[in-house]
């Protein structure tokens, strides 16, 4: 798995999670929950509001492949909402669940961790517990960034993973249950790579 570009998804939530409580240019929650169900992702979830959305392009073995970010503020509750879908190539199909994820995920910490870092900030994100989504492996982590509380929850899809943030909340709490409960991986058709378009 390309570690560098999973750092950028790392950076992405990040950023996202920093100053989401600080700006308005995103949508407020009305408290009436919408479906994301983005069609060919292999995902749907329940969000307070209408996320915003953002697309790269990830380099792996000579070709590119979608990922995406989902981020959600609820001004009310005072809480942040991520979903975070990328795409691998068949190669990574050989290795075990367990070890896709924690590849992917250390490569997640690493670059939240490097970013955190430079923004003068502390990173925790500690492994509670392995979870099984209708036979998918996941796994639960809690998550403190500098003075905020979360959970992170990332599933494994064989050529995609997916990680839900959410921040601001504990597991327990109604809101947070809700957003993890309603995760549901669905059918995809298999990622399609792209050539790297030389820069």
């Amino acid at each position: 798995m390309n570690n560098s570009r999973i750092h950028l998804v790392a950076v992405a939530v990040l950023l996202g999670a920093l100053f989401a409580a600080q700006t308005s240019a995103f949508a407020q929650g009305s408290g009436d929950w919408q479906l994301v169900a983005p069609s060919g992702e292999g995902f749907s979830v329940r969000m307070p509001l209408k996320p915003d959305e953002e697309t790269d392009r990830v380099p792996q073995a000579g070709s590119t492949y979608q990922m995406r970010l989902y981020t959600a503020f609820d001004k009310p509750s005072g809480m942040l909402y991520m979903v975070a879908m990328q795409e691998f190539s068949s190669a990574v199909g050989a290795m075990a669940p367990s070890t896709r994820l924690e590849e992917f995920m250390k490569g997640f910490k690493e670059g939240l961790g490097e970013s955190m870092g430079a923004a003068g900030a502390k990173l925790e994100l500690t492994p509670e517990r392995d979870l099984d989504l209708k036979g998918r492996f996941g796994r639960q982590y809690t998550l403190t960034v500098a003075t905020a509380r979360g959970m992170v929850r990332a599933f494994d899809a064989v050529n995609r993973m997916y990680v839900l943030v959410a921040i601001g909340g504990r597991e327990g709490g109604p809101n947070i249950g809700r957003f993890f409960d309603s995760f549901e991986i669905t059918p995809a058709p298999a990622p399609v790579p792209r050539p790297i378009v030389p820069g």
